[in-house]
């Protein structure tokens, strides 16, 4: 099995090592960041990515670089971590069948379990979940909430009621394990690579609809 570490701290990268090392049938790189590891990536084919997207969290302006490294998902599994509590949830959370989130406290016991049993997280096992966690109605409604659109709005544009813009918002949250809007706009700013700004390489199983909404929002608010 081949690894890629994005890790931009030297110590965290050597504690990721640490626990890999205990299989010596794990084949290893590392990077300081995505754009030396979209250097390495395309040749090494790496089945596991293990990638720290704190700062791409903290910048809610489109990265072109953080796209084209999601090019890659449909060959890796990617498990995004961040410096944070949250989301909390002691397991990685889905969010396609590609790529997972979780909080950094929770990387010590990924390691383990992949160093245990690293076949197991191989991509080909990703295909017992569901291939996006949200419906095409709760993108639609992230997106327009994180957009800064009030709940009548979103209720008048979706043909919905604000009451369902509500309930969708409250399982949003649930869903990512986030207890409130400024966590969710944290990770939003990383998952909204899967879904949005819409293009042949974003391959989430949206509606037509769907997606001319989604491409009217990307050029409104990018």
């Amino acid at each position: 099995m081949k690894i890629s570490i994005i890790e931009p701290c030297g110590f965290t990268r050597l504690g990721i090592f640490s626990y890999l090392a205990e299989n010596n049938n794990l084949q290893i790189i590392d990077a300081v960041n995505v754009s030396q590891a979209l250097e390495s990536i395309p040749e090494f084919q790496p089945d596991i990515i293990l990638v720290n997207m704190t700062r791409y969290c903290h910048n809610s302006e489109l990265s072109q670089e953080l796209k084209n490294f999601f090019e890659y998902r449909h060959g890796a599994s990617i498990y995004c971590y961040i410096d944070a509590n949250y989301p909390d949830c002691d397991t990685p959370i889905p969010i396609t069948r590609e790529v997972f989130i979780l909080n950094k406290q929770s990387l010590t016991s990924l390691l383990r379990d992949i160093a245990l049993d690293p076949q197991s997280f191989m991509p080909v096992n990703n295909f017992k979940l569901p291939r996006t966690l949200f419906s095409d109605q709760e993108i639609l409604v992230m997106s327009y909430w994180m957009s800064e659109m009030p709940n009548y709005r979103i209720a008048r544009k979706l043909n919905i009621s604000s009451r369902t813009v509500y309930v969708h918002k409250r399982h949003l949250a649930q869903k990512i394990k986030v207890r409130n809007r400024l966590e969710f706009c944290f990770v939003y700013n990383l998952i909204k690579y899967m879904f949005w700004p819409i293009d042949d390489i974003s391959a989430t199983p949206v509606s037509r609809q769907i997606k001319d909404d989604l491409q009217q929002i990307y050029k409104i608010y990018s």
